[in-house]
């Protein structure tokens, strides 16, 4: 999964930066064999597609398209039946956006220590130093902290896990605000001193992409975009288009980092 596509990129770049095509005849079926079919224009923006057979909507499931050639395959249409398409293409192939965007996900997962796609469950150890009452776990933010156990054994090859409960007059606390960045707060059956005494089994992640990491995401794309000789040679010659100020995407991009690097992440 990638947090942004090639539409939200161009559509962040402007109506200059793609060609809208509306209700263009692809061709009259003369035969239920007819699977291939070709659009008038190849580097097609992917999400923008819309396909119709006699104006009612193809689902996306009945076709596949490449993006890049403008063609359709696997796409049975009734004999006598007129198919049209509306789309958005641009002067860049889509193959080599979407290398971008999946580059641009990379460096925000590296650069802030996180995924931010929701997760399947994880079981973590932690270690419990002298005197420690709260623990953080790796992944946050936890949408469901499914089990937490303390080892009650003293060696950790023969571990007695015993299940603890949340909530005040109980073994520990986890609130939503806790949860938000992993937090685990103490207040009685404490752990053992020392390495892997305290088990979670947790779910953390996002049902959505935040909205700040998205836009990273199409920055940092639009950067690379903007550096390659493809995206200059485009704009080369045409007035209409706006060139993209990189001083303004590259200041906007370290605020980001900045934001989705700190531990209270709130303000996503």
């Amino acid at each position: 999964m990638t947090y942004c596509n090639s539409a939200d990129v161009f559509n962040y770049l402007g109506k200059s930066a793609k060609t809208k095509v509306r209700s263009e005849v692809v061709g009259t079926s003369s035969n239920t064999a007819s699977t291939s079919w070709e659009l008038d224009h190849d580097n097609v923006i992917d999400a923008s597609d819309t396909i119709y057979t006699d104006s009612t909507v193809v689902p996306t499931s009945s076709y596949s398209i490449n993006l890049d050639d403008g063609k359709l395959t696997g796409l049975s249409v009734p004999s006598g039946s007129v198919l049209t398409a509306d789309y958005d293409y641009s002067g860049m192939s889509d193959s080599m956006v979407q290398q971008m965007i999946t580059s641009s996900d990379s460096l925000i997962e590296v650069e802030t220590g996180r995924v931010y796609t929701t997760t399947t469950s994880t079981t973590e150890y932690l270690s419990r130093d002298p005197d420690q009452k709260v623990f953080f776990l790796n992944d946050y933010p936890i949408t469901t902290l499914t089990l937490l156990e303390r080892n009650t054994a003293a060696q950790v090859d023969a571990a007695v896990w015993e299940s603890l409960t949340e909530g005040l007059g109980e073994d520990y606390l986890s609130n939503s605000e806790d949860l938000l960045v992993g937090r685990i707060r103490f207040i009685d059956s404490f752990p053992l001193t020392g390495q892997d005494t305290l088990r979670a089994t947790y779910i953390s992640g996002y049902t959505t992409v935040p909205a700040l990491v998205k836009e990273l995401s199409m920055l940092l794309t639009i950067r690379q975009m903007a550096n390659s000789t493809v995206y200059k040679s485009i704009i080369e010659g045409q007035d209409n288009y706006t060139p993209v100020r990189l001083d303004e995407i590259n200041n906007r991009i370290e605020e980001l980092k900045r934001v989705l690097t700190k531990q209270n992440i709130s303000l996503i």
